[in-house]
């Protein structure tokens, strides 16, 4: 009788690359420019993720979260436990497995999160170098460049709401830059006020003209009224899309508002309810996973699955957008990249080679792994 039984190299070898240390790198007090017309914040505070394999290949990331809880749980225990169990760097659906009974209901859970999230980046980071491709390739290459829209208009240390002819100003000197899409912030007063948020956008507009796209945020901050509110007397605007307009992302609310306008709606960068949650109410027009918070690289792929059966682009609405590129460029459902302008700066700050936005676009990094080398002596000069 034959034997059927086949084996593979890979069910009896083990890969010999193992992640042999883990740094995590507290950076303050680095210079960026700031804002234009402002002169602040012309200083940036960032989490710089390190893994070094046996074998000395690096990976690199960065965190949404700058909090000193985050260096403290990735040192004292992630870290350890990953580096104990010898874990290798391809398997990055086995590192959680290790983290499993403390989910997102569980005491730390976002904070653990947004950490696993950092390991899984410069694990992917590691595999491209290690295989000497760009990570967009590994994740399918749908396209060598993407769609990027800047967000500005952001007060930070304390300074003054950005005024209706400030926010005019600055983007149409962004616009001279070669900027064609912008995002602005709205519901930010203590109370939202829908009509004053109106008046801000209709400034930008006229400061910009009808061919330069604009998009809302509304930073969960609104509820269904306010919501309604102010989409419907910005439809005159033209307005791109809305992100995350209501509270907590609420899928029958989101629903209901969707309904009832013209304007596009996007979500799940700040995620209380599930991408599937949101895709089965018919509550969105833009599925935006968010890999330096909510799980990773890997993560975000099964997202964009989800997405990619319900029919809906990815759109991407978080501040690190030069290590969101790769997930937009290498999956076929990837679409738009924001640059913070803030964060856009600091990432010039950090690290060696950032693609810059072109008459809207990106030109994704064609290096080995996500492209994103931190400069020489920056971690020396201005770790904690």
């Amino acid at each position: 009788m034959l034997n059927h039984t086949f084996l593979f190299e890979t069910d009896v070898v083990e890969s010999r690359q193992k992640i042999a240390k883990i740094r995590i790198h507290n950076l303050k007090g680095i210079p960026i420019p700031p804002p234009p017309y402002r002169d602040l914040p012309n200083k940036e505070a960032a989490l710089l993720l390190e893994i070094e394999t046996n074998d000395g290949v690096k990976g690199y990331s960065t965190s949404g979260y700058t909090h000193h809880s985050a260096v403290d749980l990735i040192e004292k225990w992630i870290a350890p436990r990953i580096i104990e169990y010898g874990c290798d760097p391809f398997r990055t659906d086995r590192i959680p497995l290790l983290f499993d009974r403390h989910t997102w209901e569980r005491p730390l859970g976002r904070m653990l999160v947004a950490a696993l999230a950092m390991i899984d980046i410069a694990c992917w980071d590691i595999k491209g170098k290690t295989l000497g491709k760009p990570v967009h390739h590994l994740l399918g290459g749908a396209r060598d460049r993407v769609p990027v829209y800047v967000t500005h208009g952001a007060a930070y240390d304390g300074a003054p709401v950005y005024s209706r002819e400030e926010l005019a100003k600055e983007a149409a000197h962004l616009v001279t830059l070669g900027s064609t899409h912008l995002k602005n912030t709205v519901g930010r007063q203590a109370i939202p006020d829908p009509v004053d948020d109106y008046h801000r956008m209709a400034a930008m507009r006229e400061a910009v003209g009808p061919d330069i796209k604009l998009s809302m945020d509304g930073n969960l901050r609104m509820n269904l009224a306010q919501a309604m509110k102010l989409c419907q007397m910005c439809e005159e605007l033209d307005i791109a899309f809305i992100e995350e307009p209501i509270h907590y992302n609420d899928p029958a609310n989101l629903a209901h508002l969707r309904s009832r306008i013209s304007i596009p709606i996007a979500a799940a960068e700040n995620e209380k309810f599930s991408t599937l949650q949101l895709l089965q109410a018919g509550a969105v027009d833009f599925i935006q996973p968010n890999i330096n918070n909510d799980g990773g690289i890997t993560a975000a792929v099964r997202n964009a699955a989800i997405a990619r059966a319900f029919n809906v682009p990815l759109s991407h609405g978080n501040g690190n957008g030069p290590h969101n590129i790769a997930l937009h460029a290498g999956l076929i459902n990837g679409g738009l990249v924001e640059y913070h302008f803030h964060k856009w700066m600091a990432y010039n700050a950090i690290f060696k080679d950032v693609p810059q936005p072109k008459d809207g676009w990106l030109d994704v990094s064609q290096e080995p792994g996500l492209g994103l080398e931190p400069k020489d002596g920056l971690i020396e000069e201005y770790s904690v």
